[in-house]
């Protein structure tokens, strides 16, 4: 092995024996310190070359004896790295490990990796495990960084960032991202020299078409793409609109391929090396004509052959999920986004970096001069809407029509929400063994980019967070920023008349000069769909989407926490969503009192931490552990845990695929047909009710539950023992 001193020659000459030379941005990461161990962060368009800056640290890190780590936010993502990674440099000698699930073990056997692939949640579940190899990381390279603002993975992220770069010294991070608004804000608190580039390799043209028959306008676009010899990807918010598309598409897409392309294709489903790809039946049709649809309900292999024939040029168009957007490596001529709206929520509009991320896929280099990016609205001024939300509009010197270049949004941190600083407060007590509240939030997550964003951002709540008990003024002060907090003490935003009061309501009229009066109210009362009302007000504006009140509510919240100090802690905390993140923990037996004020995990706590389950998971769990002296209620349970740890209810559906685990020998195709669910929809489902039965083990038995431990031990080594039986037939399961 080589020194550190001759590390670029080491790392240069393993890219020339692959056929590799650092160009554009790789080599303006090089200039910056990339290979002299420098943390950077590098910024640039997708097909820019951002992958290589990643790997060529990795090398550095081998070059130097230490070890590397490639996050990536996909499982998929994470089997196509390590793929492309086995291929280049295994041959050089170079243990290349890949690692995405199973939360439960310590990592022990990763020990001998000089890299290692996984996702951003495997990386965190590793370091809650203090896996002992972990002082031994040299380089840690994170792809699609700005998912450190995703709502329910991104504080995960960026918590284990935190941990990393306190578990070891000079570690080089380089971060990697396409779509990121204000970069040297979040460069400057990972400590990266930031390296940027808007340089693509082939120039994005993007509009906006609005149109009442989107089918039609969708067969257009695509044939003009695919009568020119173009890829197209089309995506759609829901899984049963893209296989809709694609068999909209199979006809007119087929009609342009000569017999040739045809036998390949055929070929290519029948080939040797996809002998073990059980393709569904219903695609078969699709793929023989150059479409097909990608989206989580297929197998893993599935997926991946959709994929690598679409790479390849075999498939002329794909129609995908939003969902994969940042899974699918694929450049296309054309990306055509169907609608902006989020496909959880309609009413709301998609995050403009995620629409960036799909659009920057337009544009294969080495085959398309330009990529054309196209979304689709309902009407006009949606299409005007979106624009300004988007783009920034800027004219063409030489044409005089107008250009819309991409309009990125700051990354911000989602660390500060109450259920994810209660998981993050065990982690960092686990973490740091004991500690007050005080030494947890200036000592641990004073260095957290939620306080890094504190600092750089004008708009911060006066009350970055609130570990403690949450008092009607802590809540207010969460959700308003100090100026705001010290008008309404002042009186300054209005005069405010209290005349609702209740066990769940707080409501009253807010007087403000020149505009008159405006009727608001806090309700912890839970609508007839179960969700929260919340704070409200006749403004029409009652919280914006960054979390902060309108003056109004910010004027009766400070007035009631006043006048009705008991009534006020109560209602308005709830109303927010803000609960005490310790207080909670205390309450399920997760945390202790150590010595002085401190605070420390129990046993169960860092139990708990390890299995990497969510609070409000574990809390339904301790609750039903007890209530299990059947198969059938432990069906129950587990069915109920799932639905909460998956976010969507599970139904009878559910019970039949676990019962056909436990009773029968179908294949996991069989079985998805049986409960009439999607291949990888099943795969989902079982390891995550493995990972759960799992953990309700290991709690049964700190709590000496025996009868249950024993109960639910014997469905999860039959669960174990049919997934591995499955995986090791090959099956399209993985």
């Amino acid at each position: 092995m080589t020194s550190a001193m001759d590390t670029p020659t080491y790392v240069k000459g393993v890219l020339a024996g692959v056929g590799l030379t650092p160009r554009g941005i790789q080599s303006k990461a090089i200039e910056a310190g990339l290979l002299e161990g420098k943390s950077i962060m590098v910024c640039s368009p997708t097909g820019s070359g951002k992958t290589l800056v990643g790997e060529m640290a990795l090398l550095r890190g081998v070059s130097d004896i230490r070890k590397g780590i490639y996050l990536v936010p996909l499982r998929a993502l994470a089997t196509q790295v390590v793929s492309v990674l086995r291929e280049r440099y295994a041959d050089q000698g170079i243990r290349i490990e890949i690692s995405t699930g199973d939360f439960q073990t310590d990592g022990s056997d990763l020990a001998e990796a000089q890299i290692l692939v996984t996702t951003y949640e495997r990386a965190d579940s590793l370091v809650r495990h203090k896996v002992d190899w972990l002082n031994k990381i040299g380089v840690l390279v994170i792809d699609e960084v700005q998912n450190i603002g995703h709502t329910s993975r991104g504080a995960r992220l960026e918590s284990v960032i935190m941990r990393m770069r306190k578990l070891t010294e000079d570690l080089q991070i380089v971060a990697l991202s396409a779509t990121v608004g204000e970069p040297y804000m979040l460069a400057d608190w990972l400590g990266c020299h930031l390296v940027e580039s808007d340089v693509r390799p082939v120039p994005l043209t993007c509009k906006l078409v609005p149109t009442t028959d989107r089918e039609k306008t969708v067969q257009q676009l695509v044939m003009a793409t695919v009568q020119a010899d173009g890829q197209v990807i089309v995506f759609h918010r829901t899984r049963r609109e893209t296989e809709a598309e694609a068999n909209r598409l199979k006809d007119s897409v087929g009609r342009q391929l000569r017999t040739k392309e045809r036998t390949t294709l055929d070929r290519e489903m029948d080939s040797l090396e996809n002998w073990n790809v059980t393709i569904p039946t219903e695609m078969r049709p699709l793929l023989h004509d150059g479409v097909a649809y990608h989206h989580a309900g297929l197998g893993a292999r599935t997926r991946r052959l959709v994929e690598t024939m679409f790479g390849r040029g075999l498939l002329r168009v794909v129609c995908a999920t939003t969902t994969l957007a940042a899974g699918m490596d694929l450049p296309a001529r054309t990306v055509v986004l169907t609608s902006a709206r989020s496909p959880q929520h309609h009413r709301r509009f998609l995050p403009a970096n995620q629409v960036h991320q799909m659009l920057g896929r337009a544009g294969r280099p080495g085959k398309d001069v330009r990529g054309f990016g196209v979304i689709l609205t309902g009407s006009q001024g949606e299409a005007r809407m979106l624009t300004k939300e988007y783009f920034a509009s800027e004219v063409n010197p030489d044409t005089g029509t107008p250009v819309l270049t991409p309009n990125y949004e700051p990354v911000t941190s989602e660390l500060g929400t109450s259920t994810n600083l209660t998981e993050q407060l065990l982690v960092a007590l686990d973490f740091l063994g004991a500690a007050s509240l005080e030494e947890v939030e200036q000592e641990y997550l004073g260095e957290s980019y939620l306080f890094h964003c504190g600092r750089w951002l004008t708009n911060t709540p006066m009350r970055i967070v609130q570990l403690g008990e949450v008092t009607a003024l802590a809540a207010i002060e969460r959700h308003a920023n100090p100026n705001m907090v010290r008008s309404a003490r002042e009186n300054i935003l209005g005069t405010v008349k209290i005349r609702e009061r209740g066990d769940t309501v707080i409501g009253g009229i807010v007087s403000v000069l020149r505009s008159g009066q405006q009727t608001c109210r806090f309700s912890a009362r839970m609508t007839s769909d179960g969700t929260l009302e919340g704070p409200m007000c006749s403004c029409g504006s009652p919280m914006t989407k960054h979390g902060f009140l309108c003056n109004h509510l910010v004027a009766l919240g400070m007035a009631a926490s006043s006048e009705l100090t008991q009534l006020a802690n109560f209602v308005i905390p709830l109303a927010l969503s803000e609960t005490s993140p310790s207080g909670l923990l205390i309450r399920l037996g997760l945390l202790e009192g150590g010595e002085g004020d401190k605070l420390r995990p129990t046993t169960l706590g860092r139990t708990v931490n390890r299995l990497y389950l969510k609070i409000s998971t574990f809390k339904e769990m301790m609750a039903l552990i007890p209530t299990i002296e059947s198969n059938i209620v432990l069906m129950s349970v587990l069915r109920h845990l799932v639905s909460l740890e998956t976010g969507q209810k599970q139904g009878e559906t559910f019970d039949t695929l676990i019962a056909s685990v436990a009773s029968t020998n179908l294949s996991m195709r069989e079985m998805a047909r049986l409960a009439n669910l999607a291949v990888g929809d099943v795969k989902a489902l079982l390891d995550k009710s493995r990972s759960l039965l799992y953990s309700i083990v290991a709690v049964a038995d700190r709590g000496n539950m025996e009868r249950v431990s024993e109960m639910v031990h014997d469905l999860l080594s039959i669960i174990d023992s049919r997934l591995h039986h499955m995986e090791s037939e090959n099956n399209d399961s993985d």
